[in-house]
Formats: structure tokens, C-alpha cells, sequence
């Protein structure tokens, strides 16, 4: 089935209730399991005991990231993602949707379409597959236009940025201010030697 990036994005809209659970809590569901699944029917091998741990709840997976890995888990197992290599599934899931977690709520890669765009958009990326109707330059300057994480980092950068600039205009404020004092006092010690005379 092709890689349409429309398709992709309603079948995220329409993700079932069990796929927007809790990764914790009374009704939550065994991620490992789901992502064992996945794996298993999209991958190229099946998942180690230790790769399959990674995405047990604890202090080394927090919970957004896990809720995320369940919407994805739900995208991932469109017949669009048959045989991908499962290396590159373990890093997008575990990797990339870590970081992506950490900005955006994951309930928002369903509910909004520049999120849903998004996430279609960084799977499709991560496992080598180019959207149906486009080119892979086209396809990577669209995601770049979405990509959270990529704006939170040009955000930074921007800031440290002004942060530095902000540091040089004070360090030559500083500069004429000693500059300005230091002429001052010459100018007082050449009166004092005027006078003097």
C-alpha cells in the first residue's frame, strides 16, 4: 500500500480509544506488548527481551512518551510500513518520538492536523519511505516545516543567540563606560598639572 500522506493522516485522526489510553493506571495498556506486536507484523525481525523492556513505564520511560509510542504503534501498522527494518522502528520509537514527547502532548498528533501531518510525516522520514506524489527534497522541506523538534532547536539556538549579542553589548557598554572615566581623569590631572604651573 503506498505511503499517502492524507490516507496516513485520517487513520491517525480516527485512532481508537484503546490507542489513546494511559500508559499508566488501572486501564493501561501493556506498550511493550503493542510494540511487540508491531514489530513483529511490520518489522524484519522480531524484538529482543531487552529492546521490548524499553518501553515498560519507568524512570527511563516516562509515561508522555509511551502514551506517544501507542498513537504511533496505531499509524505504524498500516500495510504502508510493512517490512521496515526494525532497527529503524526501535529508533524511531524510541529515539525520535522521546524527543517529540517531550513538546507536544501526544493526544495532539491525534486532534490536530499539523501535529497528525507531523507525526506521518516523521515516521514516513524515519523509515525511509517518500510520501505518494512527491520527491524526497520536497517531502524533507515539508516535514522541516512541521518539525517540532527542529523549531524548538532553532528557538534555542535563536535565543542563545540574543543571549550572546546581549553579553557583547554590555561588555562594550562596560568598555567605553572605563574608557569615558579613564579620559575623565585624565583630563582632571591634566588641569591639576595646568593649574599648578
Amino acid at each position: 500500500m503506498s505511503a499517502n500522506v492524507e490516507r496516513l493522516t485520517n487513520r491517525l485522526a480516527s485512532t481508537p480509544p484503546v490507542f489513546r489510553g494511559r500508559a499508566s493506571g488501572e486501564d493501561a495498556l501493556r506498550i511493550d506488548a503493542v510494540v511487540a506486536d508491531l514489530v513483529r507484523d511490520r518489522g524484519t525481525r522480531p524484538l529482543e527481551p531487552d529492546e521490548v523492556a524499553r518501553f515498560i513505564l519507568g524512570a527511563a520511560t516516562p509515561a508522555r512518551h509511551l502514551e506517544l509510542v501507542l498513537v504511533a504503534s496505531w499509524l505504524l501498522h498500516d500495510e504502508a510500513f510493512a517490512g521496515s527494518p526494525t532497527d529503524a522502528l526501535l529508533a524511531l520509537l524510541d529515539g525520535r518520538l522521546a524527543e517529540l514527547a517531550t513538546l507536544v502532548v501526544p493526544r495532539l498528533f491525534v486532534e490536530d492536523a499539523e501535529r497528525r501531518e507531523e507525526l506521518v510525516r516523521t515516521c514516513l522520514a524515519a523509515l525511509d519511505r517518500v510520501p505518494e506524489g512527491e520527491t524526497p527534497v520536497a517531502a524533507e522541506d515539508r516535514l522541516a516545516v512541521l518539525d517540532s523538534v527542529r523549531r524548538k532547536a532553532l528557538l534555542r539556538d535563536a535565543r542563545a543567540r540574543e543571549d550572546a549579542r546581549e553579553v557583547e553589548r554590555k561588555k562594550r557598554k562596560a568598555e567605553l563606560e572605563r574608557l569615558r572615566l579613564e579620559e575623565e581623569e585624565a583630563q582632571r590631572q591634566a588641569a591639576r598639572t595646568t593649574h599648578e604651573d
